[in-house]
């Protein structure tokens, strides 16, 4: 047995009982919210948002504004943040996307989110979280009025500008209470920076007079200064507790750069979902017996460790989607059963050029090594084109987001890749593996007729004397 084939075996086997584990070994929640024998698999497969349902929507600048592509960044963090903090859905994809006419828009899927008021959730993420302190003179307003900055312009010295905004506020101020007298919800705030002295100082100057507090310009709070406020206070309106803590977090987050509206958005549901993973698995399933089937029937003892390398390809591609969190789609599964198909493609072209190294004479360990040399470039180019495709794939699906193509274009990547491991590594090993075992005797096992293999040798031994 050739140098290096039995630590290549040993390797092999790890790496195989690594991929094991990652795939088959049950997570803590799936266990009753405890690791198994106190062993904790961290590894889960994310699911899309057309495998488990849930919301897409497409968010474009409102009233036609072009901004930036710094504020469209900003934006795009800033609404991830409030979906991660305020919706609780795993594994959100928030992204920016730029069509071929230059139309700037923002995607937000929200997989697994099939439940809850979902049209006023997604409304409250669009919410632009402006907050601004007015100064209405003796005007009071009524919560959810609209706010015309120019009609108080008299009452701040001519300007139109607020007193205070967002900015202005500590985000570790603030919070919910309930007033003990009223029973009603206020959010405790606190000022920093220069804004604590000139609160205190306003305050101190405006006792009597109305300050207005608007959220994107509606009023959400209108009281009178009642005495000077060091720095901090409350803001007083009808809210409800949720009503409360989501102004809370829209406050922390920060307000967003630009508005946005909703340009589409579509719901899948939970049941399609399933349908379309059982649907996947029973096409993989078949496919894959297909392929194994006939490496087995037409190739025979090399075919057998063909479909060996194959379902640890499988295994490993499996765990890798596993362990650097891939969100599966139904456009990623195809790109992982595809990959299925092209990961043997290496293996076929490597036994058709060992099967016409026997026929020409020589010894098995010399024929593996010619017939892998030979198969070498076909399966490097062909491999290697197909990655570019990808890359290519992967790169317009992201600019112009397309989510199915960039779930297809990751996954058959990958599966390349790692086939390209399996086929050089494994395969060759595996048959390494048959060298001193003398099967070189029995050509069927090749799938070659009888006599092919023996009568080669002896007429070269003939030829050379």
């Amino acid at each position: 047995m050739r140098r290096g084939t039995l630590t290549l075996l040993f390797l092999i086997i790890l790496l195989a009982a690594g991929a094991a584990y990652v795939v088959f070994w049950p997570t803590a929640a799936a266990n009753g919210g405890k690791p198994l024998y106190g062993v904790n698999n961290p590894f889960t497969l994310h699911q899309g948002l057309d495998l488990q349902g849930g919301v897409r929507v497409l968010l474009n600048p409102a009233n036609g504004e072009n901004p930036t592509d710094e504020n469209m960044a900003t934006a795009r963090d800033l609404i991830e943040q409030r979906v991660n903090k305020g919706l609780g859905v795993n594994e959100p994809v928030v992204r920016t996307q730029t069509t071929l006419n230059g139309q700037k828009s923002i995607v937000v899927e929200l997989p697994g989110y099939n439940s809850g008021n979902q049209q006023a959730d997604i409304a409250n993420l669009l919410r632009t979280g402006k907050l601004e302190f007015w100064n209405t003179g003796s005007t009071p307003l009524q919560n959810g009025d609209t706010l015309d900055p120019a009609q108080f312009a008299a009452d701040n010295n001519g300007s139109d500008k607020a007193l205070f905004v967002g900015n202005d506020l500590d985000p570790n101020s603030l919070g919910v209470s309930q007033d003990q007298q009223t029973s009603k919800y206020v959010i405790a705030f606190g000022m920093r920076g220069d804004a604590v002295g000139r609160l205190s100082t306003y305050t101190a100057q405006n006792v009597g007079k109305y300050m207005t507090i608007t959220l994107d310009r509606k009023v959400i709070s209108s009281a009178v200064i009642q005495s000077q406020l060091p720095g901090n206070g409350v803001i007083q309106g009808n809210f409800t507790v949720d009503e409360a803590n989501q102004l809370v977090q829209l406050l922390k987050i920060g307000a967003l750069p630009i508005s946005f509206t909703i340009a589409s958005e579509s719901t899948v549901g939970a049941t399609l979902g399933q349908d379309s993973i059982n649907k996947s698995l029973i096409a993989g399933a078949i496919g894959l017996g297909i392929v194994v089937f006939f490496m087995l029937v037409y190739y025979r003892l090399p075919g057998f460790l063909a479909d060996i390398a194959l379902v640890l390809y499988s295994l490993i591609t499996f765990a890798i989607f596993k362990m650097i969190g891939v969100t599966m789609s139904l456009a990623g599964i195809a790109g992982f059963i595809l990959s299925i198909g092209m990961a043997v493609d290496a293996n076929v072209l490597i036994f058709e050029r060992v099967k016409e190294e026997l026929r020409d004479g020589r010894l098995l360990a010399s024929a593996i090594d010619i017939g892998w040399k030979r198969a070498w470039p076909s399966i490097r180019d062909s491999n290697i084109s197909t990655m570019i495709t990808c890359a290519v794939l992967y790169v317009f699906g992201t600019n112009f987001g397309a989510t199915i193509i960039v779930g297809f274009a990751t996954t058959l990547f990958l599966g390349v890749a790692i086939s390209m491991f399996t086929a050089i590594t494994v395969t060759r090993t595996f048959l390494n593996l048959l060298v001193p075992t003398g099967v070189i005797n029995h050509p069927a096992l090749f799938g070659l007729p009888a006599g092919s293999i023996s009568a080669a040798p002896l007429a070269r031994r003939n030829s050379t004397v």
